[in-house]
């Protein structure tokens, strides 16, 4: 779990230099025209660029989820693997989200897909990671619903 929220930071951090350093802000890079490009973004603001400017709210935001990770961790007997991943994703994308505001007050994105708003490798996983902890959740919830 600590695993996998490391690598998804070092990950994150890895991608946005090489964005940086190798994308032009608003020229698409194309991956697979027109369906996925990389296009060099700044966001100030949360997900569709919503809240802009509000930078120690998401800080806070970001500070709770990694905190309350860490807590349900500590306070769990056992993690199956669905659940560790999970955790280790949301973690490891909340910090490399929360390390681009405390360092820069914004977040670097470069992933687009389709119509879909700009973003990055942090806020994909944790994304999956959610959806990992949804499945988890539900499948938990039918293996107790069959012990009955």
């Amino acid at each position: 779990m600590l695993g996998v929220g490391v690598g998804v930071f070092l990950a994150d951090r890895l991608v946005e230099r090489w964005a940086l350093g190798h994308l032009t802000a608003g020229r698409p890079l194309g991956v697979w025209p027109p369906y996925v490009n990389l296009t060099l973004t700044v966001n100030t603001g949360a997900a569709f660029s919503l809240l802009r400017h509000q930078t120690w709210l998401f800080v806070a935001v970001a500070v709770l989820v990694v905190g309350a990770v860490a807590v349900w961790l500590a306070r769990t007997r056992r993690v199956g693997p669905r659940a560790g991943w999970a955790a280790g994703l949301v973690a490891g994308g909340a910090a490399g989200n929360l390390w681009d505001r405390l360092v820069a007050g914004r977040v670097i994105d470069y992933v687009q897909v389709g119509i879909w708003p700009v973003f990055n490798l942090a806020d994909a996983a944790i994304v999956v990671g959610m959806g990992l902890w949804l499945w988890e959740s539900w499948a938990r919830e039918r293996r107790r619903a069959s012990e009955i």
